[in-house]
């Protein structure tokens, strides 16, 4: 197969990156994986441009695994037309998540294909999917919000206290739940949000109570 830096942008043949992973808890290889989809590559005509290969848990944040970061950010330089995968929970466990990846190669023009499932977003059955799968995480974020606000309006309740309110006000809260739901690290939601790494943790242990 062709390295990224190999590749030949003149190709008319369909140009495809490889996403193989498996967790860490379970002893398995991706081999299998390889071996399957390096078969469905090569009876549609696919040219494999690059491998994706890393064991890890599919629970982890998209900032948590180096290799799937790698695949997005050659997939934006236009390296290949489609991501490969032999599953589409290969490419994450989460919902949001999956959706958020999906949504970036819908975004850049790159396609999918899920070999579990069939799907393809190149058809009018694959891209009606990915709509669906779209609805389907809107409802998800929906009731997850409503859970995290009628939790923090129970600790409120319960006499437990959140800190100064012109440090972290109840939006600020909301986006920490949301953002560590989402399996974002302490560091990462304390960047994002504006607060130190110490606040956000006291934050997220209170929650939990």
């Amino acid at each position: 197969f062709l390295t990224t830096q190999e590749v030949d942008m003149t190709d008319t043949q369909k140009r495809v990156g490889v996403y193989l992973r498996v967790s860490t808890s379970q002893k398995q290889t991706t081999l299998n994986q390889r071996m399957e989809l390096d078969e469905v590559c090569k009876r549609n005509d696919w040219n494999i441009v690059e491998y994706y290969d890393e064991t890890i848990s599919g629970t982890k944040s998209i900032d948590d695994r180096k290799e799937l970061k790698r695949m997005l950010k050659d997939a934006s330089s236009g390296f290949f037309d489609m991501v490969v995968v032999y599953s589409v929970c290969r490419m994450s466990r989460s919902m949001s998540s999956l959706i958020s990846v999906m949504t970036h190669l819908d975004e850049i023009g790159c396609d999918i294909y899920s070999h579990q499932q069939g799907i393809r977003t190149d058809t009018s059955m694959g891209r009606m999917f990915f709509q669906i799968m779209g609805c389907l995480s809107e409802v998800e974020m929906s009731i997850r919000k409503d859970r995290q606000m009628i939790g923090i309006k129970r600790a409120k309740s319960q006499g437990i206290k959140f800190g100064r309110k012109d440090v972290v006000d109840e939006d600020k809260e909301l986006a920490i739940y949301q953002l560590r739901h989402k399996g974002k690290s302490i560091r990462y939601i304390a960047n994002k949000v504006g607060i130190s790494v110490g606040r956000t943790h006291q934050v997220c242990s209170s929650m939990s109570m």
